[in-house]
């Protein structure tokens, strides 16, 4: 996300100049196009069920109706606005979203008017299955159509900024790698405020003084001005929206707020008084993903307890021969929110204290862990009873790895935002582990790092990385030498 969507803006109006005069068009275009699709995908779904193109009457009137659910649908959701500097996925998201709806009404209407009696169940899944893909194929063709425009230079948008600030410098990083985006900074309006930036660092023009921002946008065509002054600066902020207020253009505030520690920030708006999201877990960041992800972790968990579990009844057997006391190890963690929960795992140590508030990794050569119990712990096959904890809600199959209760006592004294890693589920598997930071943590360094790899995946959760960690967990964990 780029730092500029980090508020509502400010100000903002419509450009002209931003406005193509085919703009209108497309959309309308875009919007018959799905609707078209939502049909033809009915009808071939009809040709490859009955082996006509030409639809009986009860399924005419199934056709005409979910074409109107999706009129009401596709308005509904935001199918249809700009999508540039997000990812594809999320637009996907979306589209998958809106049609489900559309589907969701549809099986509403067809129980209250019983159409399961005249249309074959069949066609109507294989449908949705069909009108599904097609949206999705149709949209990943044309998002990669116009990345490619952009970095021809079509269709990209001109910014000014006024002040040279840290979020200024990260954006025009982010943008000279990223092309498709078809966002150009142009250069930027020197204030007392700019950082110090040196010659080789330097790669935007500076475009004279905050007083000749309105010559230059009278002589110019640019899309968007955006504002990076310092936060306690209000005045001169209101000041250069008075000076804009003549010129119908978008204006964004692009605050400093580096070291506020942020994660997942966003904007939105409350009673219509914009709000800016310092941090909030993935759970609050997109209901998309939240349900997507719980229906990962309990199909993932349902398939695994199912294939493992003479595995697992093997290992009991195990571990019950190797010492005495319980199959399972029982340990207080923290999970979401910081809320205590019971986490499982087989048994690979003597029975001992650990109630204390004594803090004893696991080291290599450690006297308490049995020779079996060893083998499970390079293996991690000691961890698979946490499969009950993903079908009880307490864990995912993916997220930061659960520490000790005592662990968290101690080291959020000492790791700055470490507590940050609860805004999401602990999981089985983490980005941390797939990236070798598993298993003893002696020094604090190291920690640190396992912490910044939490972060970043809460940072870019998504079901792709997911599925990423999943497989890396095959191939890199399973048997790592830092697990004893």
């Amino acid at each position: 996300m780029l730092l500029a969507d980090l508020s509502s803006a400010t100000y903002t109006t419509s450009s002209p100049r931003l406005l193509s005069k085919y703009s209108a068009a497309a959309d309308l275009v875009l919007r018959v196009f799905d609707l078209t699709m939502v049909v033809v995908s009915g009808l071939v779904a009809y040709r490859i069920v009955f082996g006509s193109w030409v639809p009986a009457a009860p399924y005419r009137v199934a056709i005409a109706t979910t074409l109107l659910y999706s009129v009401i649908c596709f308005a509904l959701f935001p199918l249809y606005r700009s999508w540039r500097g997000r990812g594809l996925l999320s637009e996907l998201l979306v589209l998958g979203g809106a049609f489900g709806g559309v589907f969701a009404l549809f099986a509403v209407h067809a129980l209250i008017v019983q159409v399961g009696e005249q249309v074959s169940r069949g066609w109507i899944g294989l449908w949705f299955v069909g009108g599904l893909a097609s949206l999705v194929a149709a949209r990943t063709v044309l998002r990669g159509f116009l990345n490619h425009l952009r970095t021809q230079g079509v269709d990209v948008q001109r910014v000014v900024v006024v002040g040279l600030r840290h979020p200024v410098m990260k954006i025009n990083h982010y943008l000279s790698r990223n092309p498709w985006v078809g966002m150009n900074l142009v250069g930027y309006f020197r204030t007392p405020y700019d950082i110090a930036v040196t010659e080789q660092r330097q790669s935007l023009p500076c475009l004279g003084e905050p007083d000749a921002l309105i010559d230059y946008l009278k002589d110019n065509q640019v899309e968007q001005v955006w504002i990076s002054l310092p936060l306690g600066e209000r005045d001169h902020i209101k000041q250069l929206l008075q000076r804009l207020d003549r010129y119908p253009i978008n204006v964004k505030l692009v605050p400093d707020l580096f070291d506020f520690g942020l994660l997942n920030q966003s904007g939105e708006q409350i009673g219509n008084v914009p709000v800016i999201n310092l941090r909030q877990g993935g759970v609050d960041r997109d209901n998309y993903f939240v349900v997507a992800k719980a229906l990962q972790d309990k199909i993932l968990a349902v398939i695994a307890l199912m294939g493992l579990w003479p595995l697992m009844a093997a290992i009991a057997v195990g571990v019950k021969m190797s010492s005495p006391g319980p199959v399972f190890f029982r340990q207080r963690r923290h999970g979401l929110g910081g809320r205590e929960f019971y986490m499982f795992k087989f048994r690979s140590m003597r029975v001992h204290d650990d109630h204390g508030t004594t803090i004893q990794q696991a080291t290599k050569n450690d006297t308490r862990i049995t020779r079996f119990g060893a083998f499970l712990r390079r293996s991690s096959l000691d961890e698979l009873p946490q499969i009950f904890n993903v079908l009880g809600g307490s864990m995912s199959i993916v997220g930061p790895r659960p520490h000790a209760a005592q662990h968290n006592t101690h080291y959020e004294k000492l790791i700055n935002h470490y507590m940050q890693r609860h805004y999401v589920k602990p999981g089985i598997t983490g980005w941390a582990q797939v990236n070798g930071f598993r298993g003893e943590t002696p020094e604090l360094r190291t920690m640190k790092k396992r912490i910044q790899y939490d972060l970043d995946y809460i940072r870019r959760w998504s079901l792709w990385l997911d599925i990423r960690i999943i497989v890396l967990t095959a191939v890199r964990v399973l048997g790592q030498k830092t697990a004893y």
